[in-house]
């Protein structure tokens, strides 16, 4: 019955909307060859960082909570869930090219491994493209990601790109070759570009089609069986709205949507989790949205789908067995409440089809710091600050 709807899907993309596939041949050898691996205690950790979507100089409290998160956290792997940038506050490439690098330098001097994927704000209002952008990416040592899947989408006159989807096979050891784990990093594009449903963005047919293939590729070199994946994207499928609980009007704690609403299923309350907002996925009317997950669901590997986008939210409910998992903004540029944070997850080889996670608050983290570094940071970011005017000044005249 699924295979009959996701024909149905693509026969109704095919004509509402035109499509370009620029990657035919996905080329996804950089984050093979970065081989990352299980410890020798088994685990692999990751730490997501979702929304940092700050202007052409990154804020230091931002720099301060992420370099704290990652010494608390010690992870093999940090994942950067999109809205990397604010492109909107970047009107030139000049600005958005100096946004990026100061992310990026930022990681690369803290030397973890580090893959992205975009949200849609990274090329919202700025002439700095997608490729552009990963092409300044991959400049980096600590970059794993790649271009991956690059396709397009067309309606009325309107067109939206997305690029940087892929995938990063965790291996079994350092010295092993089995992969043991995956990771899919899917860009979830910007906005929809047919004004019949307008919305943001979601997963194309090219990148559906091309997880499928690679999935099934990955379960045949494990002998048939499905190789366990997380996947990390910006935007929320649109299935959550079938996945939270929905209630009265009036209920207390509940976010309204559509006319309905939400609130988190009560297996789903506890520490670390909060419905501050409702969830913005692609329109719940624009049924290609829903391929992405319909496709993980029939393949069987993916256990659990991780996003940001929605800055003041955190929680993990479940989904025909496949965890929707919303992760907190880190800006301090952009909208966000005192639960601004990280998301840690454990990975174990020896228990595969499962994880464990936990929020970093990043207020804590900043609190939690020596006197001397509270001292030395409220000297930094004055000094900072009148740095920072200057170059905004001096980008401003000489872009």
């Amino acid at each position: 019955m699924k295979k009959i709807i996701s024909l149905f899907l693509s026969a109704v993309m095919a004509f509402s909307l035109m499509f370009t596939v620029f990657a035919a041949d996905v080329d996804v050898s950089r984050p093979e060859k970065a081989h990352l691996a299980f410890g020798e205690d088994g685990k692999f950790t990751i730490l997501q960082v979702a929304d940092i979507q700050d202007d052409a100089m990154l804020s230091n409290l931002a720099k301060q909570s992420i370099k704290n998160a990652v010494k608390e956290s010690e992870p093999d792997l940090i994942v950067l869930t999109g809205d990397n940038i604010a492109g909107y506050s970047c009107g030139t490439k000049t600005l958005a090219k100096s946004a990026l690098k100061q992310v990026m330098d930022l990681f690369e001097e803290i030397g973890v491994p580090v893959a992205a994927v975009f949200g849609n704000h990274d090329d919202d209002s700025t002439p700095y493209t997608k490729l552009e952008q990963i092409e300044q990416y991959e400049s980096y040592d600590c970059y794993v990601g790649c271009a991956g899947v690059v396709c397009e989408a067309s309606a009325g006159g309107k067109s939206t790109m997305n690029a940087g989807t892929y995938n990063v096979p965790i291996f079994e050891s350092a010295e092993s070759d089995k992969v043991s784990f995956n990771l899919w990093c899917m860009d979830s594009g910007n906005y929809n570009p047919d004004d019949n449903y307008g919305g943001y963005g979601y997963v194309m047919p090219e990148q559906v089609d091309w997880y499928v293939e690679k999935s099934n590729e990955l379960k045949e070199a494990n002998g048939g069986e499905p190789v366990p994946s997380i996947a990390f994207q910006h935007i929320v499928p649109p299935q959550i709205y079938r996945a939270l609980k929905e209630v009265d009007e009036g209920t207390e704690g509940a976010i309204s949507y559509a006319g309905k609403y939400y609130v988190l299923p009560d297996e789903c309350q506890g520490e670390g989790s909060w419905l501050s907002e409702n969830p913005c996925p692609p329109s719940i009317n624009f049924e290609p949205g829903y391929a992405e997950l319909d496709a993980m669901i029939e393949q069987g590997d993916v256990i659990g789908v991780f996003f940001g986008h929605d800055h003041i939210n955190s929680y993990v409910v479940p989904y025909e067995g496949i965890d929707l998992v919303s992760s907190p903004g880190i800006t301090f540029h952009s909208y966000n409440d005192e639960n601004r944070g990280f998301r840690v997850i454990t990975l174990d080889k020896n228990n595969p089809d499962g994880y464990e996670t936990y929020i970093l608050s990043a207020a804590e983290l900043l609190e939690n710091g020596s006197v001397g570094d509270k001292i030395a940071l409220w000297f930094k970011n004055i000094l900072d600050d009148i740095v920072n005017f200057f170059k905004d000044l001096w980008y401003s005249i000489t872009a």
